[in-house]
């Protein structure tokens, strides 16, 4: 199971939900709200023991990552959620995380990865255990997300 997921035979991209601007604040009692991260959409996808991370434009960046891999046998998965390198006051930086996104040498990315980890803050799952569950509502998907962690 890749980021993809097949319809009617045919592989096909399944792009993250992203931001939507609006003209004014917005509050709604059947909504919720996630916090504002300064880091990059990243989708974990897990499967037969394999780890796989994509950027939202579909960008292969498993190897940039290595402390993301999952190391436990779990059922497959698809998360989506934001990657960001953390402050030791615990805020964001974005411009660490640019400088992390910007190796591409195995030995900087394994040094970086031990001596200043990304953390990813997942929002979502799209799949599970081989079930897709986008189509049930967010707050069944969120519950969803806390038993299999």
């Amino acid at each position: 199971m890749e980021r993809m997921a097949r319809k009617g035979g045919e592989t096909v991209f399944i792009p993250p939900m992203l931001l939507e601007k609006v003209k004014e604040p917005y509050n709604h009692p059947s909504y919720i709200f996630e916090p504002k991260l300064d880091g990059h959409r990243l989708i974990l996808s897990y499967s037969e023991e394999a780890t796989r991370l994509y950027t939202r434009h579909n960008t292969n960046v498993t190897f940039k990552y290595p402390e993301l891999h999952i190391n436990n046998k779990v059922p497959s998965m698809i998360l989506d959620g934001e990657v960001c390198v953390l402050n030791n006051d615990g805020s964001d930086s974005f411009e660490q995380l640019m400088q992390r996104f910007a190796l591409s040498d195995n030995k900087r990315i394994a040094r970086s990865a031990s001596n200043n980890p990304v953390t990813y803050f997942v929002f979502d799952i799209l799949y599970f255990d081989g079930r897709d569950v986008r189509l049930l509502p967010l707050h069944e998907r969120k519950g969803i997300l806390k038993e299999a962690f």
